[in-house]
Order: C-alpha cells, then structure tokens, then sequence
C-alpha cells in the first residue's frame, strides 16, 4: 500500500475513532480513547494541510499555500545555486575524481574491455578520414617547390663522382672487372653476336679474296671455310677470356689497373662534374612533380588499406603496451588527466548553473508540481502518519495529567 493511502486511513480512522467515542460513557479508559483519537485527527489534519498547502490549494485556501507555484522563481534559483555552488562546485567534483586512479581504470579498459581495439579502431579511422579528404592536387602544389628545392639541392653530382672513386677501388674494381669479362662470355656465345660474327667474317673473306683465285685456293686448301673460320675466333676469344678471369695472368693485372685508371681519373675529371650538374639541373627543371606526386598520393596515401595503416596500429599498440607496464606512466596521465579536468571546470564551470536553469524551465508548474511531489510524498506522508500518532499520544498524555490533576486537586 502506497504510503499516501496509509496516511488518508491514519487519518480516517482517527476521525472514525474521535466519531465512534464522542458521547460515550465509559469512564477512564473510553475518555482516554476518545481524547487519542482526537489528538491525532487534529494532528493528522494539521499535517495534511501543511503537506498539502506546498503543492496545491487544500480545501481552496489560498493564503500561504500552493508553495511551490508561488514561489517557483525564488526555489528555482535556491535550486541553482545550491546545485552549482555547493553540490557541484569544482572543489566537490574534483574531490570525488581525485579519489579514483583513473590510471588503473584506463588500463582495466585496456586489458579486459576491449578497449584496445577501440583506440586502435579510431584513430584508424580518424586518420583514414583526414586523409581521403585530403585535395592531393592541392597537397602536390604545396609541396613540389619544397621538393624540387631539395632535389637542386641534394649533391647528386659529388655523390656520382664518389661513386666512381670508390669503384675505383681494388676490392670493387675487382668485380667489376669480372662481372665485365663473364658478360663478355655470355655476349660472345650468343647466337645473335655470332652471326653478326659470322657476317664479319664472311665479307673480309670476300674482301681479302677480291679477284684473285689464288688466295682463294690458297683459303680452300688449308679448309678454312666461314664456320671454321667463326670456331677458332671463338676459341680464341673463349680462352683468353678464361685467362682473365682466372686473375691470375699479366693481361689481368694490366687490365684492372687500366680500369682503376680510368675510374679514377673520372672521379677528378671536372668537365664530367659540370656535365653530371648540368644534366642533374635539366632533368630536375624538366620534372613534373604535382602531377607526380597527386597520383602517388592517391595511390598510396589514400584509400580503405594504406601502406601506413600497420604502422599506425602497431604504433598504437606498442604505446599501450607501454602505458600499461609502466607504473611512472600510469602516474603522470592520472595526474595530467585530473589537472586537466580541473583546468576545464574551473574554465566552464560558469555553464553549469545556465544548465541546471534551462533544464528546470522546460517544466511546466504542473509537472514541477508532480515532479517534486513525485520525488518526495513518501517522506511527506509519513509525516503525516507521524503527526496522527504523535497527536494521539499527546492527546492521551495530557487527558491523563488532566484526570490525575482533578483526582489529586479536585480541580
């Protein structure tokens, strides 16, 4: 039973009790009743007219009653204030926050909340975002001046030239100088040099015939036909190859010497300098960037899966790792995060009041009638309740000190 009905029978049945007793001749004991319940029917009225006059009319009364709509502006503002200066000024937040390690709560939500994945999820997301609505044209415009500053600046011509020093050297010239000789057996095998070969040999034979029959006797006889001509020059060529690559013979030595010679003589040659420059400058000059970079950009940078993306959130995860498996860590951001959250309700605390107001104004005098009420009857009516029994004890007390009085004084 609703506590507002245990109240409304209290009092009926005080009044049914005050009703049933009036009149009747019972000595002590129907006096003593009689006066209880009319002790707490006054007090049970008593009551509920006061519970009654903070949020409406009783009985159409209207002085010093219906509280709440009469004084809506003054509660309203009671109401602000105390719920912005006093339940929720700074000071009692933050000494709720600061009670909390926000730090172990972060890593709780790490560990056991999946909160792992959703800080990896959104700054992927985040960063994806920001970049597909990048204008790569524009991006490109920005920076291809900075680029092709740094390619006119980059040293491209000294680094060549210390390229071909340090080939010059005995350890890389060495393999150069092999690298050239085993090309050279692969060209001089091929079946395309060798016809080109044979071609060769073909026309000097008819040069070095000409018209005369004895030299091509002379040729015929000792059976040395195009092919044959083709085989011993390619044995020729085959073996003296494999002799240089041995490393082993007079013709090597000459041979690598003469190749770091002239390597070296490359790295110090200032025209070649000039030139490598003059061709780094045009070729830099002559470059289309934007339209370059655009598409790499577009290629690359953007779309549901960059190249950066695993990066990104192995980068995430290792800086959670990190957070938490540090105690020093996990101390600085409670401490960050609390003066941060101090900082900003210092800041905008001013707003809270405006908050509280604007929410209380949506409410019609009606609804904050109901909404109060709503809030508080329980309370209200045991009030009442309280009011009936403490009445009819008091109305009991004072019929007995009167009885006694009369008894002991005959008064």
């Amino acid at each position: 039973m609703q506590k507002k009905n245990k109240a409304n029978l209290a009092l009926g049945l005080s009044a049914a009790g005050f009703l049933g007793t009036l009149g009747v001749q019972g000595g002590f004991g129907a006096g003593l009743l009689h006066h209880g319940f009319l002790a707490a029917t006054i007090g049970g009225l008593a009551d509920w007219f006061a519970v009654t006059a903070i949020f409406r009319r009783p009985l159409g009364i209207a002085y010093r009653t219906d509280i709440l709509r009469r004084n809506r502006p003054r509660i309203m503002e009671a109401i602000v204030r105390f719920a912005s200066e006093d339940l929720l000024s700074t000071e009692n937040i933050m000494k709720v926050i600061r009670e909390q390690d926000t730090a172990a709560l972060m890593v709780d939500y790490i560990q056991h909340r999946g909160g792992r994945e959703r800080v990896r999820e959104v700054a992927s997301q985040v960063l994806l975002r920001g970049i597909n609505a990048l204008d790569t044209d524009r991006v490109a415009r920005e920076l291809a001046p900075s680029i092709r500053d740094g390619l006119q600046s980059l040293p491209l011509e000294n680094i060549l030239m210390d390229l071909v020093r340090l080939l010059a050297e005995e350890k890389h010239s060495r393999g150069i100088l092999h690298s050239m000789l085993t090309i050279g057996q692969e060209v001089l095998a091929a079946p395309a040099f060798q016809q080109v070969m044979l071609s060769h040999i073909s026309l000097l034979r008819k040069e070095y015939e000409g018209d005369s029959a004895g030299r091509a006797f002379v040729l015929e006889l000792m059976d040395l036909s195009d092919e044959k001509m083709l085989a011993i020059l390619n044995e020729k060529m085959q073996s003296q190859l494999q002799e240089l690559l041995s490393g082993q013979t007079q013709s090597y030595a000459s041979l690598k010497a003469g190749l770091e010679t002239m390597l070296m003589n490359f790295s110090r040659d200032e025209s070649l300098h000039k030139l490598l420059k003059e061709w780094k400058d045009n070729l830099v000059g002559k470059l289309e960037l934007e339209p370059l970079l655009s598409r790499w950009l577009e290629a690359n940078v953007k779309g549901e899966e960059p190249f950066w993306l695993p990066g990104l959130r192995s980068f995430v995860d290792s800086n959670l790792d990190s957070f938490v498996s540090s105690a020093e860590m996990q101390q600085r951001f409670d401490a960050k995060l609390k003066d941060f959250l101090e900082a900003e309700l210092a800041k905008h605390h001013r707003l809270i009041p405006g908050i509280i107001r604007e929410r209380l104004e949506e409410f019609s005098d009606d609804e904050l009638v109901e909404f109060v009420e709503d809030k508080v009857q329980d309370d209200l009516q045991m009030i009442r309740i309280n009011g009936a029994i403490v009445g009819a004890l008091v109305g009991m007390g004072l019929y007995i000190l009167v009885t006694l009085a009369e008894r002991m004084w005959g008064l």
